[in-house]
């Protein structure tokens, strides 16, 4: 699942609430990145940031509050 510029750092991911300097609207984002990781957990699908450093891509599961980043991909 290519998620572009919904997701700046791996912070994200495990806090997608947390917005960066470059969400315009802080509170539709968070909505976005919740909704966009929930169907990426759920759907064991691997998440391929445009801005993470390093590994291309991640699996993301449901964690007891919120996400866990699971596995790295090349």
């Amino acid at each position: 699942m290519f998620v572009g510029d919904l997701l700046h750092s791996p912070v994200q991911i495990l806090r997608p609430g947390c917005s960066s300097c470059f969400c315009l609207d802080p509170g539709q984002a968070a909505r976005t990145r919740q909704r966009v990781l929930q169907r990426a957990a759920e759907e064991r699908a691997l998440v391929v940031p445009a801005h993470f450093g390093g590994a291309g891509a991640v699996e993301v599961r449901e964690a007891a509050h919120g996400f866990s980043l699971h596995r790295w991909a090349a």
